[in-house]
């Protein structure tokens, strides 16, 4: 996912970045991300809890763009938690939206950093230490995906004890 996001880095400077709209069961492509975490969470001593919620619409998505989106998530929650700690993931259906939220058990995010996080390239300063090798277009990235889908992101943190992100989608 990490040449998708760098791809589509690219493509939004040329404005070539294009969502597909395809019918998606957004809890099918969450289970399988889930799924393909699962072993990267164990190796950290991470417990992903996901309760797949049945009979879930269909939505217009673009399928490899909102794996990504729920992928980088997933993997940051993981990355940001301390081993022994949980990630839960909920997949929720409301009126005239569906919510995704991802919540960790992490180091949150300073108040001071808050505002930049979603900059492309940004990379909180307890981020950085926490995880070296980090791109700072993850997040960057989701946010262009849901805003091209109508959606909206959702973000809480409280330093020291943990952070949710996820997003919110229009059902038509």
């Amino acid at each position: 996912y990490l040449i998708g996001d760098f791809l589509n880095v690219s493509r939004l400077k040329t404005g070539k970045f294009i969502v597909e709209h395809n019918p998606v069961n957004l809890a099918d492509i969450t289970q399988e991300e889930v799924e393909q975490l699962q072993s990267t969470a164990q190796s950290r001593g991470i417990t992903l809890v996901y309760e797949k919620p049945q009979h879930f619409p269909q939505l217009e998505l673009d399928d490899n763009k909102m794996r990504q989106v729920i992928m980088n998530f997933i993997d940051n929650a993981i990355f940001y938690s301390r081993s022994g700690g949980q990630v839960w993931i909920e997949l929720t259906k409301g009126k005239g939206e569906v919510v995704l939220r991802v919540r960790d058990s992490g180091i949150g995010v300073p108040v001071a950093e808050r505002k930049n996080l979603f900059t492309k390239f940004y990379r909180a300063t307890n981020a950085r230490k926490a995880r070296p090798d980090g791109t700072g277009i993850g997040l960057f990235m989701a946010k262009k995906v849901i805003i091209a889908h109508g959606g909206a992101l959702i973000f809480e943190t409280t330093e020291g004890k943990g952070s949710v992100f996820g997003f919110r989608l229009p059902l038509e």
